[in-house]
């Protein structure tokens, strides 16, 4: 892996920055916005979510692309999309989410046994407001959720940041910091402990299998899964004090 990688830490402590200073002025600019100043909580659904997401997704991928400008010669397979067989994504992919529900059991039938709250391992809002009532905002909501958003994070944080950082640093610096800031970057520190582990599960199927497709199939079943079973509990509150505890939505 190290030798096919072209990007260097120098390049993602750049898009960081770049992207902090986006992000400023992004909300700067849209502060002078009648549309965007006057938006409150319970307006972001539907149409204004796409909006804000994609706002919110050039931030972070235009410094990606001026990065890969400055690098040249980048090609997709510097990313990490490599050939994989349907076989191996599938393999992988099911492995994750196995590893992945397990150690989220584990962790929360010992802090319900034990009685303990555990940091960072409370569940994430909801993601049904979001939605809206408007068939088409709706229908780009579920799209981003469950595939444009896993698709771009697992390019970003997958095959940019962590593939850089296995390159240059220890591999166990490598998972940790990348897991890290990808679970801090979705900004729900309530959850940010699944977040955590999830981002180390999504690492262990790059490095095993050093294509990023797994990990797209993996994110894009989770994403679709847990928004599932989120609408269901919408649709029957009732069963939501049994389950509580030992559900945690991961997008």
């Amino acid at each position: 892996m190290a030798e096919k990688q072209k990007f260097t830490i120098k390049d993602i402590l750049i898009v960081f920055v770049l992207a902090g200073l986006l992000a400023v002025g992004l909300q700067f600019a849209l502060s002078y916005i009648p549309y965007f100043a006057n938006m409150e909580i319970e307006d972001i659904s539907g149409i204004n979510f796409t909006i804000l997401y994609l706002l919110q997704t050039i931030v972070l991928a235009l410094p990606v692309g001026i990065v890969v400008l400055i690098r040249k010669n980048i090609r997709l397979n510097d990313f990490g999309f490599e050939n994989f067989n349907i076989k191996s994504i599938l393999k992988f992919a099911f492995l994750g989410y196995a590893y992945y529900l397990v150690i989220m059991m584990i962790i929360s039938l010992a802090s319900a046994y034990m009685k303990l709250k555990v940091p960072g391992f409370e569940a994430q809002e909801s993601h049904i407001p979001l939605i809206g009532d408007n068939s088409i905002g709706s229908i780009l909501t579920i799209a981003i959720i469950t595939l444009f958003a896993p698709i771009i994070e697992e390019v970003i944080f997958r095959g940019f940041i962590f593939k850089t950082m296995m390159a240059k640093w220890h591999k166990w610096l490598a998972f940790v910091m990348s897991a890290l800031v990808f679970a801090t970057i979705h900004m729900e520190f309530q959850s940010i402990l699944p977040l955590f582990i999830l981002g180390l599960i999504l690492n262990w199927m790059f490095f095993r299998t050093k294509s990023i497709y797994p990990g797209i199939f993996f994110h894009i079943v989770n994403n679709g899964i847990a928004l599932g079973a989120e609408y269901y509990l919408f649709l029957h509150p009732e069963i939501m004090k049994e389950v509580q505890g030992f559900i945690h939505f991961i997008f």
